[in-house]
Order: structure tokens, then C-alpha cells, then sequence
């Protein structure tokens, strides 16, 4: 089998997975096997198509990692408007505990050890699914 066609097959196959995952990383790698299969269509030798595919993969990971940090991410906006928020207090013990928030139940943990569960508790933060709770 020529190489071009083995390279073009990999290429498939990462961008069919990529399909999947959607965190576009294996589509760049498909891109770079892509084009690893031109320069080997072209004649090119084995060092020159891993060397090409390399690079490509390489410039094309750290362009996207940059991509990802300086694009806004909308969620980061919609936890923002959690924080202040009060919550309802369905279960409490040594600093964590479950709370009502939305119509569902929440696992929470208290910002620090001076918060008073007895009291009502606030939004501070959003770690993940726990939210970070304060005193008003």
C-alpha cells in the first residue's frame, strides 16, 4: 500500500473520532496526517512526511490551546449570576453539606471555617457541580 493512502486513511480515521469528542485537537492531527499524505503523494521520503506531520501537529496544538484560552467561555458568565444567590440548607456537617438551589439539591462547601450554617447562606463561588457558600 503507498504511503500517501495509509496517511490519508489516518487522517479519516482522526477526523471520524474527532467527530465524537469535539475538542478539535484530533482534527488538527488529521489535518497534519492530511497533509503528511500530500508530501508523501508528492515523493517526498519518510523523514520529510513524519517531519511535516510533526510540525504541523505541533503549530497546530499550541495555536489551538492559545485559541481556547483567550476565547470567552459563556459558562464562567452563567455561574456569575449564581454567586450571591441564597440557598436552602438540606443537610450541614464540618463545613460541607447539601443545599437547595434551583429546584435541585446541590453538594456545598463552606468558603471557610467561620461560616454559620444556622444563619442563611450565600453563593460565593462555583467549583465545578459544588457551590461555595457564605454568610450574608
Amino acid at each position: 500500500m503507498q504511503a500517501y493512502i495509509v496517511w490519508w486513511v489516518v487522517s479519516a480515521l482522526l477526523v471520524g473520532v474527532e467527530l465524537t469528542s469535539g475538542t478539535f485537537y484530533l482534527l488538527v492531527y488529521g489535518a497534519a496526517a492530511a497533509v503528511a499524505g500530500v508530501v508523501a503523494w508528492l515523493g517526498a521520503g519518510l523523514v520529510t512526511q513524519l517531519l511535516t506531520a510533526g510540525v504541523i501537529a505541533v503549530l497546530g496544538t499550541l495555536a489551538l490551546r492559545h485559541w481556547k484560552r483567550t476565547t470567552d467561555h459563556p459558562e464562567s458568565t452563567v455561574q456569575d449570576m449564581d454567586i450571591g444567590q441564597n440557598v436552602l440548607v438540606e443537610s450541614w456537617q464540618a463545613g460541607r453539606g447539601h443545599v437547595k438551589y434551583r429546584g435541585a439539591v446541590w453538594d456545598a462547601e463552606a468558603e471557610s471555617v467561620d461560616v454559620d450554617s444556622t444563619r442563611p447562606l450565600v453563593i460565593r463561588a462555583v467549583k465545578g457541580n459544588t457551590l461555595v457558600l457564605g454568610n450574608e
